[in-house]
């Protein structure tokens, strides 16, 4: 297995973490294409609170994998007819309610904590 994972396996990883798939069965087309459209917007969305920046969804860094399965997922759950406790549970597993505050996210911007961002400062004299 190499320290990348791409976008196939990150959907199939959500679907298998929502309960629709199940071990050695194949992806119904119809949930894979749902969760393909929406991973964009939900990439975005983590780039946009600063959590991660995920900039190829084909390359994803292995250490990233599981905690972005668990976004993806409470992100989708509605749609995969989740019960309300259930969308509880995963949301606050994902991204949190309000974002940023899932187990996920909260261990992602650990991960990510301390790393050169190679920005300019920005300073004002007086």
């Amino acid at each position: 297995m190499s320290q990348y994972r791409t976008s196939a396996d990150l959907i199939n990883e959500a679907l298998a973490n929502l309960g629709v798939l199940s071990a050695g069965q194949i992806t119904d087309p119809e949930d894979y294409n749902y969760v393909l459209e929406k991973l964009d917007a939900i990439m975005r969305k983590l780039s946009a609170l600063d959590i991660v920046n995920v900039s190829d969804v084909n390359n994803i860094p292995g250490a990233w994998f599981s905690d972005l399965a668990d976004i993806v997922a409470g992100e989708c759950a509605t749609k995969f007819g989740a019960t309300p406790d259930d969308v509880t549970k995963l949301v606050g597993r994902g991204l949190g309610d309000p974002p940023g505050t899932g187990s996920a996210a909260k261990s992602l911007k650990q991960q990510l904590r301390g790393k050169p961002t190679f920005e300019r400062l920005r300073v004002e004299y007086f």
